[in-house]
């Protein structure tokens, strides 16, 4: 495999491809049975315009423009976001211009200005990812995508690293592409994932699968849409509370065990009508047991958890399911971190948990301490299952 850095500037030398006069399309991203982003894109010449519409929390429309100059180099970048639906945000513009060595940033948010000069990478990409709060990161432009890849593309099983920077804030990073055959690219996600891109022979994305990610969406190329009448219509929804709401919303549950309380904080996924265990749950993989930061069970006495002792305190909690049915619970003494951030060294104990099936799927993941006395037990529960392990005041 060889791995290639490259600017854009040598993409626009080595272009494979060149951009018809104008190509409309929008991309429906999906996550289970609810649609949460659309974009709609259109490439005129040397420009591409796109919008796009965020779901998740709330309504949150998007618009960006990309200018690039004769020899491929990007001229001028505009991005603008209108919080349609979601209440507590500002809107917000940024102006990146790329002139010789520098960018210079205009921002706009909440009536106030600023400008910012800094050095620019040479041969930079623009790129967007979008998202807000615990779903940052949960859609990336397919129109940018395919402005770098009508330029160029990884041959079959080759490493393409190009330097990017986010037009939303200015960040500039690394973003690999990889190829895996003639028609499925990868793409990075923050550099520990990969969403899957099944492109065409032009570089256009006819899908993208981000299932093996935590945001666990699929998007799908499609016709030109309207994207004000839905963009309208998703925000009047938000407003009779039959939006989609937070992908995964943060819970508190609280018990007591011999009078003395247990917390358990956690990111609660949506079942949104999809497969479960073996699917959203991998099966012989450690699963962050929730969604968003790891998941802390919290108590303030020593406590017995299925049959080993551990002291008052934090710990996160992670499982690994089994297609046997088996499932075992990880406590781990490292807390506060994202939910993808496991690190096995920090294991305190492994224990077994008692797998059931419930009478019916649930829809919310949930993760109750139910407690009578000085016992009580640790039960989490989603679609179908129900683990459960004991939990005893020392």
């Amino acid at each position: 495999m060889q791995t290639t850095l490259v600017p854009l500037v040598a993409l626009a030398a080595a272009q494979l491809v060149v951009a018809p006069a104008s190509d409309k399309a929008a991309f429906i991203t999906t996550l289970g049975r609810d649609t949460v982003a659309i974009e709609s894109v259109d490439r005129a010449g040397n420009r591409v315009t796109g919008d796009i519409v965020v779901r998740v929390p709330a309504t949150v429309r998007v618009h960006y423009e990309v200018e690039l100059r004769a020899d491929g180099s990007v001229a001028r970048s505009t991005y603008e976001s209108d919080p349609m639906g979601a209440k507590d945000m500002a809107g917000r513009r940024l102006t990146l211009d790329f002139d010789g060595d520098s960018v210079h940033a205009t921002i706009d948010s909440a009536g106030r200005t600023r400008k910012v000069a800094r050095p620019k990478p040479s041969g930079v990409v623009p790129m967007l990812m979008t998202g807000f709060g615990a779903s940052y990161g949960l859609y990336s432009a397919m129109g940018l995508y395919e402005l770098l890849l009508e330029r160029t593309r990884p041959s079959a099983n080759d490493t393409l690293v190009v330097q990017a920077i986010d037009i939303a804030n200015g960040a500039v990073s690394n973003r690999k592409f990889v190829a895996r055959s003639e028609t499925r690219i990868d793409v990075d996600y923050f550099g520990i994932l990969w969403t899957h891109l099944t492109v065409d022979a032009n570089g256009r994305i006819t899908a993208a699968d981000a299932r093996g990610t935590t945001e666990q969406t699929q998007t799908e190329r499609a016709g030109p849409v309207d994207i004000g009448a839905l963009a309208k219509s998703f925000a009047s929804a938000d407003r009779s509370g039959k939006g989609v709401g937070a992908a995964s919303p943060n819970v508190i549950a609280k018990g007591a065990i011999g009078g003395h309380p247990v917390v358990v904080t956690y990111g609660s996924p949506r079942r949104r009508g999809r497969v479960i265990l073996g699917a959203v749950v991998p099966y012989d993989k450690v699963w962050r047991t929730g969604a968003n930061e790891a998941t802390v069970l919290t108590f303030d006495r020593d406590m017995t958890i299925g049959g080993a002792q551990l002291p008052a305190g934090a710990y996160s909690l992670w499982t690994i399911p089994k297609a046997d049915g088996t499932v075992q619970l990880i406590i781990n003494r490292q807390h506060g971190q994202w939910g993808t951030s496991y690190d096995p060294a920090q294991d305190v104990v492994r224990v077994p948990m008692k797998a059931s099936t419930a009478p019916a799927p649930q829809e919310n993941f949930a993760i109750d301490v139910p407690g009578s006395g000085t016992s009580g037990e640790l039960r989490i529960s989603w679609d179908v299952f129900v683990w459960s392990v004991p939990l005893t005041l020392k």
